[in-house]
């Protein structure tokens, strides 16, 4: 039986081209594992006030989750990311990493996500190579574009060895 997580996206690149979903999961700026999941999660603008505002724990998790929309193989889709209060910058940095090396095995030509916290910055995605997406839409649209090809690969940074 194959396994439900990976500890290294290299190791394993068939099961992450198979998962349309997956959560990355990360602590202290490392990554854990990824993990496949079974279902896209729904998570409203509510909740992630909600979340943010009360409801963050107080450790050190960070995780990402992603899917691969039907129909749609060239893209990915940032669903939802939390993060735990002492969870700082390098996991959220570790967890965009991961996902472009994620996008990449999966020849990706882009990942799209609606960021609805100001806690994640427009100055932040910027420098991390998102642009402004959908301007006539409700809400923070943002697209990482792949067309030219992939980021160096960092991920040697983040694996726990």
């Amino acid at each position: 039986m194959r396994s439900r997580f990976v500890t290294d996206p290299r190791s394993a690149p068939d099961q992450i081209r198979r998962w349309r979903c997956g959560r990355i999961v990360l602590q202290a700026g490392k990554l854990l594992r990824i993990e496949r999941r079974l279902f896209v999660g729904s998570v409203s603008v509510a909740q992630v006030w909600w979340q943010n505002r009360y409801g963050r724990p107080d450790d050190d998790l960070c995780w990402l989750d992603y899917h691969q929309p039907m129909g749609m193989p060239a893209f990915l889709t940032v669903d939802y990311i939390r993060s735990g209060r002492n969870a700082g910058y390098a996991s959220l940095i570790a967890a965009g990493h991961v996902l472009e090396e994620i996008a990449r095995l999966r020849g990706t030509q882009a990942i799209v996500a609606h960021v609805s916290t100001t806690s994640i910055s427009d100055r932040l995605l910027t420098r991390h190579g998102w642009q402004r997406h959908l301007h006539h839409w409700a809400g923070r649209h943002w697209i990482r574009r792949f067309y030219d090809g992939y980021p160096d690969t960092q991920l040697d940074r983040y694996l726990v060895i």
